[in-house]
């Protein structure tokens, strides 16, 4: 009786510990072009994989919400997005959001970043169709 409370509980621990970790949505990999308030160009952003990114020659890592995040905005629209936030490269300490764009343009999904220097959302990263 022992003996079966014992590998009782040590299938519970293993089982516990088996069980993935709820994994971040990352943005798809591809090419991003990226301007400031739409005019000015700050570079392309290239997402590489699940965590690292390149942009203006350097390379970095970022992280993602697991959870997809619902909000009103000034409109009274619902957003729905994912956090961003980078950790290296020319992009460390910026963070922001993405997200599908409709299927009504050709841009198919968009990274807004804030301003680092007063943190309102103002740089806007587009993949387009034509992209990988």
């Amino acid at each position: 009786m022992r003996h079966t409370r014992a590998l009782a509980a040590l299938a519970t621990v293993a089982a516990l510990t088996a069980a993935p970790a709820a994994s971040a949505k990352a943005p798809p990999a591809g090419k991003y072009d990226c301007t400031i308030s739409g005019s000015t160009l700050f570079g392309r952003l290239v997402i590489v994989d699940g965590r690292r990114y390149t942009h203006r020659g350097t390379r970095g890592t970022y992280r993602t919400s697991a959870k997809r995040i619902s909000r009103k905005n000034a409109l009274g629209q619902v957003e729905r997005f994912w956090r961003i936030s980078f950790q290296g490269g020319s992009l460390r300490g910026v963070s922001g959001r993405w997200y599908p764009t409709p299927t009504s343009t050709s841009v198919t999904h968009e990274i807004a970043l804030k301003d680092p220097t007063d943190g309102f959302e103002r740089i806007y990263c587009d993949r387009w169709k034509s992209q990988n």
